[in-house]
């Protein structure tokens, strides 16, 4: 690893809080850490760390263990019910050997341990991974506030959590020896995964292509391959470079635990393995995934929300406002024309009566439908309000405007909508009204009011056409 490249990690000067009751400890991490151009600071016990983790806000916190005033296990659990520190990735760092207390502090809440005394390269691998994972909760959190901003703007109510998805992650054990494969299916089979065992490098790459996988439980040791030939296929592809890995082997030594970690390895389990600690190392490494995943999708999925009506699929009114004003604005600054129709559905109440709400329900889709499917690409629909629609036409003048109304109400008068199983299909039509910009109107409020005007019009001079600003056009069914 090369120097800098923990600062360069997601950009930015990282922080790294190093604590612990012995000074001579903190000058030895310190000196592993000084060339790669962190912000390095230093707290002698728990308490203190405390108190510069909620003032100093650190990427990183190593954490000794045993501690004057408060241990490190007492540490963590404060700094994780706390909301100003619980994003920070924890590494407890410690002379206290056996499993029982790796599994204790990562049950309190930290993400990774490492005993002393601790390899160089192994401390910067683990660093490192965890400033990625502090990176993906940060952003997760500015993508989540920015998505309630962007709520208030449009003046519509996101809810609390977009809805993630509902099965549980996938977990591919890659192991030829079945004795093993079934010590881990057991520690696993009171989890929430779902896990498939692969006995061959081969035949776990094939599935992995094919499949979603979330975590990796990868023996080195393969009758085909090389577990570290199978890290370099899996980096280097791009369905798969994110996949956390942990190593689970006999082999023992340090060379070995580096090669994995420098290679891609999230994790180095040495069998026999214990399922307690299992468990955390898979608990810590599948929430890290699942952050990864919601930053690929939450943003889309929220803007979505925000920005979609329900119902038809089209944007929402408040969408629609915001588009049209800086429609409107970005003309003023390279003058080209911009045409508005809002339209209803003729006798709607009448259908809405008779059929229901599903069969009203089933009529505005159907609108909706047509209208994604006779605008340009660079046209916006939306649904205004009830059983009114709008269609902001940039580049479109009067006559373009007319053209588009018109195809709009040819293929409404077309469907064949079935507002109720039970029995045949209804004809359907719909009124518009049209105004363009700059010639209509000088503002985006004033376009809607012109527009909205030539709807009334169009309904009173007899429904089922198109009334534009200034003049008046009817297309008979």
């Amino acid at each position: 690893m090369s120097d800098h490249s923990l600062s360069r990690e997601g950009g930015g000067r990282k922080k790294i809080l190093i604590v612990d009751d012995e000074p001579r400890n903190i000058r030895l991490l310190e000196g592993m850490l000084a060339g790669d151009g962190c912000h390095l600071l230093s707290a002698g016990n728990g308490k203190e760390a405390v108190e510069k983790a909620f003032s100093e806000h650190p990427d990183v916190i190593l954490l000794d263990i045993l501690m004057p005033e408060m241990s490190g296990f007492e540490a963590t659990r404060i700094l994780k019910k706390d909301p100003r520190t619980e994003n920070i990735p924890i590494i407890l760092v410690t002379a206290l050997d056996g499993p029982e207390n790796r599994i204790s502090g990562l049950e309190a809440g930290a993400e990774d341990f490492l005993n002393k005394p601790v390899s160089a390269v192994e401390l910067r691998a683990r660093v490192k991974s965890m400033f990625r994972l502090k990176q993906y909760r940060d952003q997760l959190l500015i993508r989540n506030q920015s998505e309630h901003m962007l709520a208030e703007a449009l003046g519509v109510a996101l809810p609390p959590q977009v809805q993630q998805r509902e099965d549980m992650p996938q977990v591919l054990l890659v192991e030829d020896n079945m004795v093993d494969a079934d010590i881990v299916r057991f520690f696993l089979k009171d989890e929430p995964v779902r896990l498939t065992v692969a006995r061959q490098g081969k035949e776990a790459l094939s599935y992995i292509e094919s499949r979603e996988i979330d975590l990796i439980l990868l023996d080195i040791l393969l009758p085909d391959m090389s577990g570290f030939d199978i890290f370099q296929t899996l980096k280097k592809n791009e369905k798969s470079k994110d996949i956390p890995i942990i190593i689970i082997t006999c082999l023992s030594n340090l060379e070995s635990k580096i090669m994995g970690l420098e290679l891609g390895s999230d994790e180095f389990l040495v069998k026999p393995i214990m399922q307690r600690e299992l468990l955390a190392r898979m608990r810590v490494l599948l929430e890290k995934k699942s952050q990864l995943d919601r930053l690929r999708t939450h943003y889309e999925d929220a803007l979505k929300t925000a920005t979609t009506d329900w119902l038809t699929g089209l944007c929402n009114h408040g969408y629609f406002k915001k588009h049209l004003e800086l429609e409107v604005k970005r003309s003023l600054r390279h003058p080209y024309p911009i045409s508005l129709i809002i339209l209803d559905v003729d006798d709607f109440k009448k259908h809405n009566d008779r059929w229901g709400h599903s069969g009203g329900d089933s009529i505005l889709r159907e609108v909706g439908q047509v209208l994604r499917s006779v605008t340009r690409e660079i046209d916006l629909s939306a649904r205004y309000g009830g059983d009114e629609f709008a269609v902001i036409l940039p580049y479109s003048d009067r006559e373009g405007a007319g053209h588009a109304a018109q195809r709009i109400q040819q293929a409404v008068q077309a469907l064949e909508v079935f507002p109720a199983a039970e029995q045949g299909p209804v004809r359907i039509s719909v009124s518009m009204g049209i105004a363009c910009y700059p010639e209509d109107a000088a503002v985006a409020e004033e376009l809607v009011k012109n527009a909205d005007q030539m709807l009334y019009q169009a309904k009173k001079n007899g429904k089922n056409q198109f009334c534009l600003y200034g003049q008046s056009h009817r297309e008979q069914p």
